[in-house]
């Protein structure tokens, strides 16, 4: 009965805008100390601006309101990337940027045709075919989880927008986390190689693991970081202006309820690994040193010297 009233409501435009009105509030409730760290007494040691202990206020609106108030979206050139077969783009579309361009490194031609306010094409990330400072806004969600050489592709994100403006990630499940290899699983993933993991999905013949976690492994397309390699390479190349961390509600299940498997993987890996689920980042760019020109005179005096 439950479940029944659940999709009832959820089909109740309004009902659902009511409650999504009361995320802010919850979320400032998860956000003190004392309840987050009760949950997760991991997260007392990690570097973030916010966490979500459940998917609310962590869902596409919650993230373009506050895209919103760090950049006006509406008056910017917005660069969509792993745009998949479009289906995010409503999202940048319905907010009528002055330019709207999206890449994804598969082609997906008759449902790109459908978006025809966009620019559309096939590209790398790491590799990006657009100028220096080409845009304001650079957004990409469940992407970077998927990019082997995650470096390389916040290096060209930063390098694609332009000085003032914004890179925005949502990004997840973490490898390392519950089901983090994109199946309808736990920690398998941990425990197997990588041609293990592929032999116990195809027999496991799951269509949704089929369509989704085996077409990433084949393809080598896990990035497999840890939360502080993310982190790192972010500040590499950019400011963080704003980075929210998600815990992974099954995971915490799972270790209430599985301790001595628990015992087991916290031997291999850290808490936070296994229960992090997701990261939120947006970022400046960070300025690019430019070469230091010598002053009128100086290069005179060089040669001078040599000539002496």
């Amino acid at each position: 009965m439950l479940p029944q009233l659940k999709q009832v409501a959820k089909r109740s435009g309004g009902l659902v805008r009511a409650v999504r009105a009361t995320y802010p509030a919850l979320s400032w409730v998860n956000n003190r100390p004392a309840v987050y760290t009760r949950v997760a007494p991991y997260l007392a040691g990690m570097e973030f601006d916010e966490v979500r202990l459940t998917g609310r206020n962590n869902e596409p609106e919650a993230h373009l309101r506050r895209t919103k108030r760090l950049l006006d979206v509406h008056n910017a050139d917005a660069l969509v990337l792993g745009a998949g077969s479009g289906a995010e783009l409503g999202l940048w579309e319905r907010q009528l940027p002055r330019s709207l361009t999206a890449t994804d490194f598969f082609a997906h031609g008759d449902a790109w045709r459908a978006h025809r306010g966009a620019r559309l094409a096939c590209a790398d990330v790491r590799a990006l075919p657009f100028a220096d400072a080409s845009f304001d806004l650079v957004a990409s969600t469940a992407l970077l989880e998927h990019v082997d050489g995650v470096d390389r592709a916040v290096r060209e994100m930063a390098r694609v927008t332009r000085p003032d403006g914004l890179v925005f990630a949502n990004f997840g499940p973490l490898y390392h986390t519950h089901g983090g290899a994109h199946f309808e699983g736990a920690y398998e993933h941990l425990w197997m190689s990588d041609e293990q993991f592929e032999h116990y999905l195809v027999a496991r013949g799951i269509p949704t693991e089929m369509e989704d976690g085996l077409v990433w492994l084949r393809n080598g397309m896990f990035s497999r970081l840890r939360y502080t390699d993310y982190l790192e390479i972010f500040k590499r190349h950019c400011q963080i202006e704003h980075l929210v961390l998600a815990v992974s509600q099954p995971a915490l299940r799972y270790k209430r309820e599985h301790p001595h498997e628990w015992r087991a993987l916290t031997k291999r890996y850290a808490e936070e690994d296994l229960l992090t689920f997701s990261i939120t980042v947006w970022l400046r760019p960070r300025p690019t040193p430019r070469p230091r020109l010598p002053r009128c005179g100086e290069g005179e005096r060089e040669l001078d010297q040599v000539a002496r």
